[in-house]
């Protein structure tokens, strides 16, 4: 998966983020990207349960849910 420094930026910043930008513009990727860059950490993983990530739409919620259960799935 390739991403921008932006991206990046919010992928690998501690605490908690707020992820705002345009229609297109890898939003959806890039909190999906968030959320398994913690599940996934060799040292200190989150648990799932301990992870909140809120959208405007329930487009994009199904989309999130749909691309970490199939990243869990993968592992």
């Amino acid at each position: 998966m390739s991403v921008t420094e932006s991206q990046q930026k919010a992928i690998s910043a501690e605490g908690n983020v707020l992820v705002l930008a345009g229609a297109g513009t890898g939003k959806t990727r890039t909190m999906v990207a968030r959320c398994l860059d913690r599940v996934f950490r060799a040292d200190n993983p989150v648990d799932l349960d301990r992870i909140l990530m809120v959208t405007f739409t329930e487009a994009a919620a199904a989309e999130m849910k749909q691309r970490i259960g199939s990243a869990l799935r993968a592992q």
